[in-house]
């Protein structure tokens, strides 16, 4: 085992592991079982709550948290005082060669594929997955217990709810909203997220409200509000969402 360079000032509390040289930076904690891959490099101020796993190559930025505590333990810590109480059984998973840029925070039980790469301040809650080769914007924000597939790009200010499902090569554009709540908290609604199928893109500033389909295809256009579900290989737009037009043959490159 080759720790490589861990800055002095690093906290490891509980048991690492390292597969080949690593690199900790400064004031960075680890609690718990921490596994790391050969060549993780992890930032300065970065808080681990174990047990995760890291893959090789793979890079945390400054103030990130991974594993962070879900809700129940932090309650108990909270009453206990006992740090083993956020440490839970199933942890976290990060892939190889993924980039988690500072001030990110992945919560425990959550999977992160190889090749992902997030902006900064991306919050990921926890029971969510996330495929190989994705992008993750500035600021979005996953709610947990989310199934995103592989090649899915995400970008800035994205807000995915609980129960969401995302197909491989979708694309979710800046600022979109998906929704999982009819009725706003005024009646009784079961929580589920759209489900968006593989090749779907989704324009900016748009809203897809809960449980809706959007097929294998599909466009959805900026600022649009999407009510019904939307069939495949087809462009909706307005509010609330009509249908625009079949997507042309040349717009199928992905």
């Amino acid at each position: 085992m080759n720790k490589g360079d861990i800055d002095i000032s690093a906290r490891i509390d509980g048991e690492l592991v390292v597969n080949g040289t690593c690199f900790i930076g400064a004031n960075t904690i680890l609690k718990g079982k921490v596994e790391l891959g050969k060549g993780v490099r992890i930032a300065n101020n970065v808080v681990i709550y174990g047990p995760v796993k890291i893959g090789s190559s793979s890079y945390i930025g400054d103030n990130a948290i991974i594993g962070h505590p879900i809700r129940s333990h932090l309650k108990t810590f909270i009453k206990t005082g006992d740090m083993k109480d956020l440490l839970v059984a199933d942890g976290c998973t990060i892939g190889e060669e993924t980039i988690i840029r500072g001030g990110c925070i992945i919560y425990t039980n959550s999977r992160i594929g190889n090749q992902v790469e997030f902006g900064h301040n991306v919050m990921v809650r926890e029971q969510t997955e996330i495929g190989n080769n994705c992008t993750v914007g500035t600021s979005s924000v996953l709610e947990g217990h989310i199934k995103i597939g592989s090649r899915v790009s995400i970008q800035s200010m994205v807000f995915i709810p609980t129960r969401t499902t995302i197909e491989d090569n979708v694309f979710l554009g800046p600022n979109c909203k998906l929704t999982n709540d009819k009725y706003v908290m005024r009646k009784k609604f079961e929580l589920i997220g759209p489900t968006i199928k593989k090749k779907a893109s989704i324009g900016a500033n748009a809203v897809i409200m809960p449980n809706i389909v959007i097929e294998e295809g599909a466009i959805i256009g900026a600022g649009a509000v999407v009510t019904k579900n939307v069939p495949p290989y087809s462009i909706y737009s307005g509010i609330p969402a009509k249908l625009y037009m079949k997507v042309p043959e040349d717009w199928n490159l992905k």
